[in-house]
């Protein structure tokens, strides 16, 4: 087998007549084409976070889907003259965040050119 090759050409040879020892495991083996028992433990580690985290992204979506839900049912609840209300506060605050952009920038330009001249 492959596991028994791969073994074969890590270990000496000696220790390998008896095919139940594995040096490198420090126990015995049920068979050759099993992995040692550190490798075996540590896949069932990685195998077991696998399973931990597909729950978790499971769980995640299913609350992003809840959310989405509630969204559309809030929309479907406010009618048309609430949802007419919102978007012209939206875009009145669209403006605001507009001139608060440039008014930032005119003042990030001015106090560059004070400590240019300051230099």
């Amino acid at each position: 087998s492959t596991y028994l090759k791969l073994l074969r050409a890590a270990s000496s040879e000696v220790a390998l007549d008896d095919v139940q020892a594995d040096p490198r495991a420090g126990g015995q083996m049920a068979s050759a084409n099993e992995p040692p028992p550190p490798l075996a433990s540590s896949t069932t580690l990685a195998t077991l976070t696998t399973a931990v985290a597909t729950q978790n992204i499971c769980t995640s979506v299913n609350s992003l889907l809840d959310l989405i839900r509630t969204l559309r049912l809030s929309v479907t609840i406010m009618g048309e003259e609430r949802i007419a209300e919102e978007e012209v506060e939206c875009w009145e605050d669209g403006i605001v965040m507009h001139e608060v952009c440039q008014e930032s920038m005119r003042i990030e330009k001015e106090l560059r050119e004070l400590l240019g001249t300051m230099e």
